[in-house]
């Protein structure tokens, strides 16, 4: 008789199944409105200590160094706003989310590396597009 084989679609969060996260509430600068992802990068400013969004190319005050993730999505109206973020745990790479991009697509061994150093390790996850029957 042949072995049966169960694929299960995963459609939870951003968290790998079975991990364990740490989790802080801190405070958000946006320089505007914005509707964040869950998954959505952030990084920390140099000068006012608040969080502020992950900008893989950028060089304003360590926006370039992810220390961060929004564990949810959310809209803002900018300026400072209060959130509660992961700041340990794993995480699905494809649901990371730099928010210039919307996706992603330019999360690569850097950034990954990057997210490793201070706690927040990206782990690969197939996919699938539906789920099972």
């Amino acid at each position: 008789m042949p072995n049966i084989t169960r694929t299960v679609c995963d459609t939870g969060g951003i968290f790998k199944p079975g991990s364990k996260s740490e989790f802080r509430d801190e405070t958000l600068n946006l320089a505007g409105a914005d509707d964040l992802l869950e998954g959505t990068i952030l990084a920390r400013d140099s000068v006012s200590l608040k969080l502020v969004l992950y900008v893989k190319a950028g060089s304003t005050n360590q926006n370039n160094i992810p220390k961060a993730v929004l564990p949810y999505a959310a809209s803002f109206a900018g300026g400072d706003v209060r959130v509660r973020v992961a700041i340990k745990g794993e995480f699905i790479k494809e649901r990371l989310v730099i928010d210039l991009d919307q996706n992603d697509s330019n999360i690569d061994g850097l950034v990954i590396d990057q997210l490793r150093a201070v706690g927040l390790t990206a782990v690969n996850a197939q996919q699938l597009a539906a789920l099972d029957p």
